[in-house]
C-alpha cells in the first residue's frame, strides 16, 4: 500500500485544485448532457437513465482508486469522487431506486475513508450525510440548482468528511493540516463547479422553455388553435343568434423565415413569445372580454365578441403600434418586427365560421401585398392619415442627381431616400424594411416634391414593389396629380425575372415613367441585366459599393463597359458616389453627363430654394 505524506506546497494544492475543478466542471457538462436525453423525450431515454445513474458511480470509484494507489495526488483524487458522488444527489427528476444508488455510492466512498478509524465521529458524519440525501430529495422541488443549498450541503461534506478522517485511510495519511487543505479545495470545486452547471442548467432551461413555447401553445397564454376554432365556431354562431357584432383580428409576424434565418429558431421563437406578451399587454388595459389565440407559425387571431371594427380601431392600432415599437430581441441582439394585420367582422351572408376566418386571413394577405406593416380593415387599408399617427415617422430626404452637360451643372432629378426618425437617438435613420405600403409612400413622395425646387423625382422600389401592378398604377395617378411630381423615375434595386419586367414595364412607359436599374456591375451583374435591357430606360453604376474592394482602374474598366452598354442600347447612365472632380473629369470623355454624390450634395430633407 502506498501512503500519501505530508500535506502539499501551496503552489502545488493550486494546481491540483485547478485540474480538479476542470474535471469536476467537464464532467458536470458531460452529465447535463446526458440529463437531457434521458429525459428529453429521445427514443433511447432508457440507456441515457441507466447511463446518468451508473457513469457517476462508475467515475467515482475509479477516482477513489486513484485516490488509494496515488501517492501526491491522492487528496485530489479522493475529493473528485466524493464531489462526482455528491453533485447528482441534486437531481429530483430520477427514480427512488435511482437515487438510492447514488446515495449509496457516497456512504461507499465515506465508508471506504473511515473504516480504519476507531471514532464514531465519521461514521454519525455519514448518517448526517445520508440523512442530508434524503431532506434534499423530499424537497427536491425546492432545491434544484440552487447554489445556496449545493454550497451548504458541498461546505458540511467536505468538513464532516475530512476533519473525521482517520490519520491512516484508504492510502492517505491525514493530519489536520492536510484535511484543511482538502475542505479548501473541496469548496473551490464546488463553488466554480456550481458556477458552470448554473450557467449550463440556465441556458439549457432558456433554451427549452423558447422550443417549448413555440410548440405549447398554452405557455406563450394564447390558447390552442384547436381551441380556437370551437371558440370561434360558438362565438359566431352565438353573434348571428343574438344578432350583435363579432370582430376577428388575424395578425401575422412579418418575415418570420428571415428572422430565423438570420438570427436562428430561437431567436424567430424569442420574437413569438414577446410578441404575445405585447398584444397580451395592450389588450390587458382595455377589458373586452377578447378571446387570444395563437394560430399556429407566426400568426396570432383575437376575436372580440360585442364589438365592430370601428368601435376597436383604437385598440387595434394599439396593437400594431405596441409591436412596431417594441423592443424586441435575443440574447442581447435587437431584432425589428413588424406585423401585418387584417380585421373583419361577421356579415349577413357569413353561413359559416369559416366564413369569418378567410375573409380576416384575405386582409392579411392584403396587408402583405401593400407592403406588410399595414392593418387592412374590410379590403380597406387604413388611410394614410391614419397611418402617419401611429407608425413611425417616414420621411424622403432628397440627393441631386446632376446633368453635367450644362455648365454650371444643373439638378436633373432628386432621387428621395427612404428614412426613418428614431426617437431614442434623435435623429433619422435607415429604416429596418422599405416595404411601406403604397399609399403612404405616395403621401411621402407629395410632402417631398412640395417642399424641393425639382419637381423630377426618382424613387427605389423593391422587388416585391416593382412586382405589383397596384404600386404602379398608384405611381401614375401621383405623377397624373396636380400636386405630383413633373417626371418620375423608378430605380429597380433587386432585378426582377424577364416575364414581370416585361409586363410592369408596358404599364409604367405607357405612362411615361422611366426604369433605371440600380447598382449595375456590382449588386446587378450584367448577366442578370441583359435580357432586361430592352425593357429600361437607363442603369446607375454605384462605385462606392466597388471603392473598398477594387483598385480605380478597376473601377474604371467597370464604367468603361457600362459606358458602351449604354451607348449601344441607346440607355441613360447615372454615375452614382461621385466624391470628386477627378470621378467627372474620367468619365465625361465617355459620353456620361449624369453624375450624383458627395461632390455635390448629400441626402437631406426637401427645402425649396431661397
Amino acid at each position: 500500500m502506498n501512503f500519501n505524506f505530508g500535506d502539499l506546497s501551496a503552489s502545488m494544492w493550486l494546481v491540483q485544485t485547478v485540474a480538479a475543478t476542470f474535471f469536476t466542471a467537464g464532467f458536470v457538462g458531460i452529465e447535463l448532457y446526458i440529463w437531457r436525453r434521458a429525459f428529453g423525450g429521445q427514443r433511447d431515454a432508457t440507456f441515457f437513465r441507466w447511463l446518468l445513474t451508473l457513469m457517476p458511480l462508475a467515475t467515482g470509484a475509479i477516482m477513489a482508486y486513484g485516490g488509494y494507489a496515488g501517492f501526491m495526488d491522492g487528496m485530489m483524487f479522493t475529493n473528485m469522487a466524493l464531489f462526482i458522488l455528491l453533485v447528482p444527489i441534486f437531481d429530483e427528476q430520477i427514480a427512488i431506486g435511482e437515487y438510492a444508488l447514488r446515495m449509496l455510492g457516497v456512504a461507499g466512498i465515506w465508508w471506504m475513508h473511515h473504516a480504519s478509524g476507531q471514532s464514531a465521529w465519521g461514521y454519525l458524519a455519514m448518517v448526517a450525510m445520508l440523512g442530508i440525501g434524503i431532506a434534499i430529495r423530499l424537497r427536491a422541488d425546492e432545491n434544484r440548482n440552487r447554489s445556496r443549498t449545493l454550497m451548504i450541503v458541498a461546505a458540511f461534506a467536505g468538513i464532516a468528511f475530512w476533519y473525521t478522517v482517520p490519520p491512516l485511510a484508504a492510502g492517505l495519511r491525514v493530519d489536520g493540516r492536510l484535511a484543511t487543505q482538502a475542505v479548501g479545495m473541496f469548496l473551490v470545486m464546488a463553488a466554480l463547479t456550481d458556477f458552470f452547471w448554473s450557467w449550463q442548467w440556465q441556458q439549457f432551461q432558456t433554451h427549452q422553455q423558447l422550443k417549448d413555447l413555440a410548440a405549447y401553445d398554452k405557455l406563450t397564454n394564447a390558447t390552442t388553435y384547436q381551441q380556437d376554432q370551437a371558440d370561434i365556431t360558438a362565438l359566431f354562431e352565438k353573434a348571428q343568434a343574438d344578432h350583435q357584432p363579432l370582430t376577428l383580428m388575424a395578425l401575422d409576424i412579418d418575415r418570420l423565415r428571415k428572422i430565423n434565418q438570420e438570427f436562428g429558431h430561437l431567436a424567430g421563437n424569442a420574437v413569438l413569445i414577446q410578441t404575445a406578451e405585447t398584444l397580451l399587454g395592450v389588450l390587458k388595459k382595455h377589458d373586452l372580454h377578447e378571446h387570444f389565440y395563437r394560430a399556429g407559425g407566426e400568426a396570432f387571431n383575437v376575436a372580440f365578441p360585442n364589438a365592430s371594427p370601428d368601435q376597436l380601431l383604437p385598440v387595434i392600432r394599439e396593437c400594431f403600434q405596441a409591436i412596431h415599437d417594441g423592443q424586441f430581441s435575443y440574447e442581447g441582439v435587437a431584432i425589428p418586427v413588424t406585423a401585418s394585420i387584417g380585421v373583419t367582422e361577421v356579415q349577413v351572408g357569413d353561413g359559416v365560421a369559416d366564413d369569418l376566418y378567410k375573409r380576416a386571413d384575405d386582409n392579411v394577405y392584403a396587408s402583405k401585398q401593400r407592403g406588410r406593416d399595414t392593418i387592412t380593415i374590410d379590403g380597406a387599408p387604413v388611410q394614410a392619415n391614419e397611418m402617419r399617427s401611429i407608425a413611425p415617422k417616414y420621411a424622403f430626404f432628397a440627393q441631386p442627381i446632376m446633368d453635367a452637360s450644362a455648365q454650371p451643372p444643373q439638378v436633373w432629378c432628386n432621387e428621395l431616400l427612404l428614412r426613418t426618425y428614431d426617437i431614442a437617438q434623435g435623429r433619422w435613420v435607415l429604416p429596418n424594411s422599405f416595404d411601406l405600403a403604397i399609399d403612404l409612400q405616395v403621401q411621402l413622395i407629395y410632402q417631398a416634391v412640395a417642399n424641393a425646387h425639382s419637381k423630377n423625382v426618382a424613387i427605389n422600389l423593391t422587388l416585391a414593389q416593382f412586382a405589383d401592378p397596384q404600386t404602379a398604377y398608384a405611381l401614375i395617378a401621383c405623377l397624373q396629380s396636380h400636386d405630383g411630381p413633373d417626371a418620375l423615375t423608378v430605380e429597380i434595386v433587386d432585378v426582377p425575372d424577364l416575364a414581370t419586367t416585361r409586363s410592369i414595364s408596358a404599364i409604367y412607359r405607357a405612362a411615361g415613367i422611366q426604369i433605371h436599374i440600380d447598382d449595375v456591375g456590382s449588386d446587378n451583374s450584367f448577366e442578370l441585366v441583359q435580357q432586361l435591357i430592352p425593357y429600361v430606360d437607363g442603369v446607375k453604376f454605384a462605385m462606392q459599393n466597388l471603392r473598398q474592394t477594387e483598385s480605380t482602374q478597376r473601377i474604371q474598366e467597370r464604367i468603361r463597359f457600362w459606358a458602351e452598354v449604354a451607348q449601344k442600347n441607346s440607355l441613360q447612365i447615372i454615375l452614382e458616389g461621385v466624391e470628386a472632380q477627378a470621378d467627372i473629369d474620367f468619365v465625361e470623355a465617355l459620353g456620361i453627363h449624369y453624375f450624383q454624390g458627395y461632390f455635390f450634395a448629400k441626402p437631406a430633407l426637401p427645402q425649396l430654394a431661397a
